[in-house]
């Protein structure tokens, strides 16, 4: 943990004690906990699994509660993807890789 000064007009320090004594905390932890509320804090990575765990469920039944298959789950994202003609075709410069035969010669006489 680190030390912060903080300075304060007279007035706000003494409604900052207030506040914080009618709560039973010390100022500190009362500034602390309304620091956190603002700028939020580090969570570890067991709360943002548990949170994002709670969130709404992922709609991937359908009607009937029938799941998608692997294939339909893949298809058109993954393991298709080099069948898809609306993606862009390579850098043209595949002429110059040569074909497979001239790679193996070429490592044959290294």
């Amino acid at each position: 943990m680190k030390n912060l000064t903080v300075t304060l007009p007279d007035e706000t320090l003494s409604r900052l004690r207030v506040a914080a004594a009618r709560e039973g905390k010390s100022m500190s932890k009362f500034v602390t906990e309304l620091l956190e509320r603002r700028v939020g804090r580090t969570i570890s990575q067991r709360e943002a699994l548990d949170r994002f765990l709670a969130g709404p469920p992922l709609p991937l039944s359908d009607e009937n509660g029938k799941l998608p298959s692997r294939t339909e789950l893949y298809d058109e994202h993954l393991l298709s993807r080099h069948e898809r003609a609306d993606l862009q075709p390579g850098s043209g410069r595949e002429a110059e890789a040569g074909s497979v035969a001239d790679v193996a010669e070429r490592s044959d006489r290294d």
